[in-house]
């Protein structure tokens, strides 16, 4: 073999080499809490619809737990929580407005009008049937 093919072997497996470093690090950083791209797009296709994704309270936990229509396209998007419909994210405990409670989607399929079972559980302590 010339010393050119050599050559060219060479610098063909130091780019492979890279190449696989480089789609690693990717990988990494995707299954860390700094990526999550891979997790926001497997719920968009398990949902069939750009789902909500949860955002929290704030810095120094002010304001209230929500919800918010996900971007499109976010090539960070952090350790979030996607839900398909915005009535999964308020059966969760996510709010619609970032400033007050409010679940506008329960009310509106009756699921906060329905008496607790047990009387004397937490969910009954916050939220009571309508009038």
């Amino acid at each position: 073999m010339s010393q050119k093919k050599k050559d060219n072997q060479r610098k063909s497996k130091k780019k492979l080499k890279i190449t696989a470093i480089l789609i690693g690090i990717v990988l990494f950083l995707d299954l860390t809490p700094l990526g999550g791209t891979m997790r926001f797009y497997a719920t968009w296709m398990s949902c069939g619809r750009l789902p909500v994704q949860a955002a929290g309270p704030g810095y120094f936990n002010e304001g209230t737990a929500y919800y918010e229509t996900a971007p499109k396209f976010n090539l960070f998007p952090g350790n979030r929580e996607y839900f398909c419909t915005a009535f999964d994210a308020e059966k969760h405990g996510y709010s619609a407005d970032s400033k007050v409670y409010r679940f506008p989607e329960l009310k509106k399929n009756n699921a906060l009008c329905q008496k607790p079972t047990d009387p004397e559980s937490e969910t009954a302590a916050i939220f009571s049937p309508c009038k």
